[in-house]
């Protein structure tokens, strides 16, 4: 895959996932976080199941790999950023959330140093201190006590970043002529799984309600088969082959459009009122992404002899 048809596909992936705090927050007043995050998962493997079937058909058979491999980035990786990710957001500001999600690319860098000692670009430093003073200017409300707005959840989402930051990298590791898409169902296979005993035994010990509500009105189940189809298939397939494209590091800081999106839903669709340091955060998270970008595109170009 070519630089640009992974760039690409993650402005695509921009806007798929700038849906997910919007959503999980609409679902969560229906739902608890631990049977959205089973069903979500294990929801999409019969069509990813179907699409890999298509996708690799004509593919050599890929190289096998120890099934405890694939458990530990689908479980720990995926499975731990769903969890962490979607009981974070039950706690937290969706709007201060969706920002903390612009430290990923500080979180891409350390995880890829401290686990697979990668080499780090410091080209992109401008844009991850860009990213990093957004998310810390989002979080300041003067009004709040202490004058941070933060309701508890937002340690959970910022680790769930450092589970996702880990299994986009060594996914592509350890599967290096896995498609994309037998990738992803192999993720949402294990980690679907995974997630529906923690909600069975959870469920087994009063903890939560079993069984889940049914959906009341059309839109709660919309929302569901949405989410499945288009964050959990289509965007993880696309996330996936576009860290293959330029790493994951530089895709971190193409979903930093991310909470753009999320923050445009927010307002336009359920009312959220951002306060305007949100709002001067944002924009700082969008600076860094083309800033950086142009850096390293412009470092690439030949110089052709006159």
């Amino acid at each position: 895959m070519s630089r640009w048809t992974g760039i690409a596909g993650l402005l695509l992936v921009a806007l798929i996932w700038g849906g997910m705090i919007p959503l999980t927050k609409y679902q969560l007043e229906r739902w608890d976080p631990y049977f959205l995050v089973a069903v979500r998962s294990l929801g999409a493997v019969p069509l990813l199941y179907l699409l890999m079937l298509w996708t690799d058909r004509k593919r050599p058979a890929p190289t096998p790999m120890p099934l405890w491999r694939v458990w530990f980035f689908g479980v720990v990786g995926n499975g731990g950023f769903a969890l962490l990710y979607t009981v974070g957001i039950q706690f937290s500001d969706p709007i201060l959330a969706a920002i903390i999600t612009a430290a990923a690319p500080a979180v891409a860098a350390v995880t890829d140093r401290v686990f697979f000692r990668l080499p780090f670009n410091r080209l992109m430093v401008p844009g991850i201190l860009a990213s990093v003073a957004g998310c810390a200017l989002a979080s300041v409300d003067p009004e709040a006590r202490g004058g941070v707005a933060l309701g508890g959840g937002e340690l959970l989402v910022f680790c769930s970043i450092i589970c996702w930051c880990w299994y986009s990298t060594v996914a592509q590791r350890w599967c290096q002529d896995w498609s994309q898409v037998r990738i992803t169902f192999a993720t949402m296979a294990t980690s679907g799984t995974a997630m529906c005993v923690i909600y069975a035994g959870l469920a087994l010990g009063g903890y939560v309600v079993f069984p889940p509500p049914p959906p009341q009105q059309g839109i709660e189940l919309f929302s569901l088969v949405w989410y499945v189809v288009t964050v959990m298939v289509l965007g993880v397939v696309l996330w996936n082959a576009g860290v293959r494209a330029v790493g994951v590091v530089t895709a971190s800081l193409y979903i930093n459009l991310t909470p753009c999106v999320a923050i445009l839903i927010l307002v336009l669709m359920q009312g959220v009122e951002p306060t305007a340091q949100q709002l001067l955060g944002g924009v700082l998270v969008l600076a860094g992404i083309v800033y950086s970008e142009w850096r390293i595109l412009a470092t690439r170009r030949v110089v052709r002899p006159l």
